[in-house]
């Protein structure tokens, strides 16, 4: 099974939409998602907050252990992470516009989850 970059923001949107990212990932587009330490070090960070994103945050935390989500142990700024392994990985999953852009550029495929929480 291919694997899929997925990063915060997509994570995070697709909660807001009450879908199951993971799940979708693997479901739709048969990929096996990816994340890395600097992810959960954000969503540690924003679930500490007490807006809706902080409880978006909570709930991919426990789907992230639920689903027992590979995990890079890069720590570093997310999207730097992101960017300097493009070359490597072939698909992403980001909402990030400048993220997404910068991907392309790259000629990687990229994925978004749409305001509907579909995957395209």
């Amino acid at each position: 099974m291919d694997s899929i970059i997925v990063d915060t923001s997509s994570i995070l949107f697709a909660l807001s939409s009450k879908v199951d990212i993971f799940n979708a990932i693997k479901e739709e587009l048969n990929f096996e998602p990816v994340i890395s330490k600097g992810v959960v070090n954000e969503l540690k960070k924003i679930s500490s907050g007490s807006k809706a994103n902080g409880k978006y945050a909570k709930v991919a935390l426990q789907l992230i252990e639920k689903y027992h989500i590979k995990t890079d142990p890069d720590s570093k700024y997310v999207d730097d992470w992101i960017l300097s392994i493009a070359k490597e990985h072939e698909n992403f999953c980001t909402n990030d516009t400048k993220l997404r852009n910068a991907l392309k550029g790259k000629g990687a495929r990229v994925y978004v989850i749409s305001r509907s929480g579909e995957l395209r």
